[in-house]
């Protein structure tokens, strides 16, 4: 195998997860140039991480949108000339590139495990001894002079602890509404003495623009930073919460104590990968729960301003009591 392909995914949560194969890969085929398929807006969890050598972008919502764009890509993936493809979204491009030998993990996101446990067992089926999952993700380095100038012009000290969060997800009905982020920034704060960064980014329109204009200010805003920066300022954190997001599965791959917050996404399948005892879900049922896209009736408990009753239901006490039993010293 001189040439491998990596098809991976679009969003950044599943491309967290695809960077699972990348170790193995190079284990067993050291000399081998390892190339990964993904977009545009997910391709700085990919950028400079071990063993991949070739970043290929394929935006289907952008200059690649419509069959001439998936033609023109299908193109350039054949004059590659790749020995092995490993597939691991679901869909059928890879019959059309010409490469001898293609290894398909296939599946629904939410019905088939963890797409890692996935992806370990196509390794396996291969005949590779994957062992524990590595992910190799370090911006910190390279993002290092932009954390300095952060810290410092936030009045963050390199002994105070951090806590990161994510207010509000690209979804909106999976949200936690912003009073209650508010009012577990104040416990932190107050009885904690941890500093709260907002990690993501505040949409355009006037769901974003109301929450950036009801976050506290005991909350540090991150929300202009590239994706390699905020994941560097992620490295920093001792502990992130969110809801089932990009960050809530980068920070649990990248060694944060992880908390996710869940009501219309499944747990079962899509947890944070090493965080799955650190989940909470709202204390009562919702018939609607899951709601999300393709897994569940469309939720009926879905608040005017987007988020979903489930989210409103899981509490600020209840948030800060797993904290509170996952790490004694806090």
């Amino acid at each position: 195998m001189k040439k491998i392909l990596i098809l991976g995914h679009s969003n950044i949560g599943d491309v967290c997860y695809d960077a699972a194969v990348i170790a193995p890969l190079r284990n067993k085929f050291p000399q081998a140039e390892i190339s990964f398929l993904t977009s545009s807006r997910a391709k700085g969890v990919i950028e400079g991480y071990p063993g991949v050598k070739n970043i290929i972008l394929f935006d289907r919502h952008g200059k690649d949108k419509g069959v001439s764009g998936r033609i023109r890509v299908t193109i350039r993936l054949r004059n590659e000339k790749f020995d092995l493809a490993v597939v691991l979204k679901k869909t059928s491009s890879s019959v059309f590139l010409g490469i001898p030998e293609v290894w398909d993990a296939g599946g629904k996101r939410h019905t088939a495990g963890h797409p890692v446990n996935r992806y370990l067992a196509l390794l396996r089926a291969q005949g590779l001894n994957p062992g524990r999952p590595e992910f190799n993700f370090n911006p910190a380095q390279r993002e290092k002079q932009f954390c300095e100038r952060f810290f410092r012009k936030c009045g963050i000290g390199a002994d105070d602890r951090c806590a990161g969060i994510l207010p509000l997800a690209a979804w909106p009905v999976k949200s936690w509404p912003i009073e209650k982020w508010n009012e577990l920034a104040e416990v932190l704060t107050g009885k904690y003495g941890m500093k709260v960064m907002n990690l993501g980014k505040f949409p355009p329109g006037d769901l974003g623009q109301k929450i950036a204009r009801s976050m506290s200010g005991k909350i540090i805003s991150a929300d202009r930073t590239t994706l390699a920066q905020a994941m560097a300022l992620l490295q920093h954190c001792e502990i992130f919460i969110g809801p089932d997001s990009s960050f809530l599965h980068l920070a649990s791959c990248m060694g944060v104590e992880t908390f996710g917050l869940y009501g219309p996404t499944p747990p079962g399948n899509f947890y944070p990968y090493f965080h799955r005892k650190n989940i909470l879900t709202p204390a009562r049922e919702f018939s609607c729960m899951p709601c999300y896209p393709g897994s569940g009736p469309v939720c009926a408990g879905v608040k005017a301003e987007g988020f979903g009753e489930c989210m409103e239901a899981i509490e600020v006490s209840d948030v800060v009591g797993i904290i509170e039993e996952r790490i004694p010293h806090c």
